[in-house]
This record gives structure tokens, sequence and C-alpha cells, in this order.
């Protein structure tokens, strides 16, 4: 009598089995993409970024979603750089509004000893593409540079200070040249209501992800705020048929640093009715062949 778990009939049940996953996937592209675009939005280098190492001509490969938010540490001279920290909208109100419970005893001390933390909860998060957010980055880094320009013409040989202002006005070009215009601005639990307030598809963009509950200590004083721990779809595939120009920036790359003066391709961006993006169009911005 054959073996029930045979090699042929595991082989068989695994290949059933990827089928059966190929074709939801499938099935969920299509639904994704069947109707009107959600979101479509063009984007460039500074917002959708090549991986550092690839470099395998047969591999997939996938541009990473760059974006930032304006810290509410108004006293951190980094406040607008990364994703990190305590968006300046995301406040106990906000947390409430997303579904924390919120009471007189969060974030004391004895709150802090709790085996349980509130766990994360998903939400979605709205996204705004080179707009109020960015201009205000934009001028964080001019007063950051006028301010440290005052101190070197006060102390015009001190070392630190010219390092301060060296800094200062690196600081100010890669803002306005390189960095990324795409900052979380705020977040809720439904997309539909989201979308009334942020209407204009081609400016803003919402994308489900994680948030959470965090502690900490502001003016001597424990308090709540919220954070984004996770997007869930942070990277976008390149389809085969706009790899070309891809291969071409990561030959250029490899003949010098990765330094540029600026972005070097657009990407026209969708997000379908499942809030998933893919690439509908590649754009080259002066792309020099090595």
């Amino acid at each position: 009598m054959q073996p029930i778990f045979s090699p042929s009939r595991l082989f068989g049940v695994g290949f059933v089995l990827l089928l059966a996953v190929n074709v939801f996937v499938l099935l969920g592209v299509s639904a994704n993409r069947s109707e009107k675009p959600e979101t479509l939005i063009e984007l460039t280098e500074r917002e959708l970024s090549l991986p550092y190492k690839w470099n395998d001509e047969n591999s997939g490969l996938a541009l990473k979603l760059d974006w930032r938010i304006i810290s509410d540490n108004k006293n951190d001279t980094y406040r607008f750089y990364g994703h990190w920290g305590v968006p300046i909208w995301f406040n106990a109100r906000k947390l409430i509004e997303l579904g924390f419970t919120i009471d007189e005893t969060t974030c004391s001390y004895k709150y802090s000893n709790r085996e349980k933390e509130p766990l994360p909860k998903n939400a979605f998060i709205v996204f705004e593409y080179d707009g109020k957010a960015y201009q205000e980055a934009l001028r964080g880094a001019e007063e950051y540079l006028n301010k440290t320009a005052a101190e070197l013409k006060a102390h015009t040989t001190d070392k630190d200070t010219q390092d301060r202002f060296e800094e200062a006005r690196r600081r100010l070009e890669r803002e306005r040249v390189t960095e990324s215009r795409l900052f979380a601005i705020d977040a809720g639990l439904d997309p539909g209501t989201l979308r009334e307030q942020y209407s204009n598809r081609s400016k803003f963009i919402i994308m489900p992800g994680v948030v959470e509950l965090t502690c900490r200590s502001y003016n001597k004083k424990r308090e709540v705020a919220g954070r984004i721990s996770d997007i869930r779809v942070d990277k976008i595939n390149v389809p085969l048929k706009h790899r070309k120009l891809f291969d071409a920036i990561v030959a250029q790359d490899k003949f010098g640093n990765r330094k540029q003066q600026g972005p070097r391709y657009k990407v026209e961006v969708a997000y379908g009715s499942r809030f998933e993006p893919w690439i509908r169009a590649v754009k080259e911005i002066g792309v020099s062949r090595p």
C-alpha cells in the first residue's frame, strides 16, 4: 500500500497550495486595480529611493518609500529629519480618536510598571507631498542656518561654531535638493472621512499603517503621545518594462559615489481600492550614462 505522505503526494499537495496562493494574490491585485485609483501621484527619487545594495540584474527591484514627520520637540535641531519620534499632531486627543484608552494613571510610574502595555492599533495614515509640512521643514533649515551664521559672526575663529555653520549650510542644501518631501500629517480609522478632509488625490496619500501609544518625559512631566510604528506597504515593485532606466542609474552609481545634485527620475504611483500601490509610469530626469 502506498504511504499516505509519499513524496509524490506531498509534492502534489505543495503544488496545489502554491497555485492557490498565487491565484489568491492575483485576485487581490486585480481587485485593487479594478476601479479608478484612490490616489494618483507623481513622486521622485527623493521619495522613492533605490536600494543601497542591489546589483543583481536577475533579481526583483523595489523602490523604498521615504517619508518624514515634523517632531513636536521644538528644541531638537533635527526635528524635521526621519520618521522616528512623535509627530507634532499626534497628541492624547488623536490617540483617543484612534481607540486608545487614556486616564489619569496613563504614563504615571504606576502605569509604567504594568505587565501589559496597550497594544498597537491599525490606522490609516495621511501623507502630504510637497505641501505645508515640507515648507515648514524648509523654513526650519533656513532659520537654523541664519542662527548659526549670527553665531559665527560673533565668534569667527571658534572651530565648533564654524562646524555648526557648515553643517547648517549642508542641511539646507539637502532640504532643498535631496530630502523627501513626503510627510505624515494625520491619522484616522475611516479612510473615507480622511479623504473628505484631504480631497486632493495628487497631493495626499492615505496608507494603512500601525500606531502606538508611548510615554515620555517632557518639561519634567510624564505624558502620553503617539507614534507611527509601521507602514503596511513601504516598498513598491518595479515592473520589468521600467527596469532599463533603473539599471542605467545603478550602473552609473558603480562608476562613482551615489551623491547627486537632485532626483534622477519621476514615478507615477497609483493606489487602488485596497490602498496598495503600483507603478504606472517612470520618467527620466537627466540621467547621464556612464
